[in-house]
């Protein structure tokens, strides 16, 4: 019952956050829907250039980290999957206190339902995410 509740307040801070953050329409061409659908679930913390310096940022412990430097704190390779996985956050356990960063995956199947296609749905903005990203690393 606790882990429950414990839950729920998770998703609704995570939501409430994004209650802050004004609606981004998506364009037709993927660059634009990448930087778009980062803009609006990353930007608040990480900033607009990905620098961890977003408007909320001054307020988090630990800071957010740098996501122009993932590349090259590994090696010169963006680690495309690594990212994806941190991203949706589902698959990282959990157990031991509060998360850096929201469950994005559990928000967006919040908000696209449980089926198949929600789970695409999901999998969608995580790649768009992850793909603006990658476009932001230094070199």
């Amino acid at each position: 019952m606790k882990r429950e509740a414990t839950y729920r307040f998770r998703l609704l801070f995570a939501s409430a956050w994004l209650a802050l953050i004004p609606a981004v329409s998506f364009a037709a061409d993927s660059a634009n829907a990448a930087k778009a659908a980062y803009l609006q679930y990353c930007s608040a913390c990480h900033g607009e250039g990905g620098k961890g310096d977003g408007v909320v940022s001054q307020l988090m412990r630990p800071k957010p980290t740098d996501l122009t430097v993932l590349a090259k704190e590994n090696n010169g390779e963006f680690p495309f999957a690594k990212v994806m996985a941190s991203i949706d956050g589902r698959q990282t356990l959990r157990a031991h206190g509060d998360p850096n960063m929201p469950v994005w995956g559990e928000i967006f199947k919040a908000d696209t339902g449980a089926s198949m296609a929600g789970e695409g749905a999901i999998r969608g903005k995580v790649l768009l995410i992850t793909d603006h990203l990658k476009s932001i690393q230094q070199k």
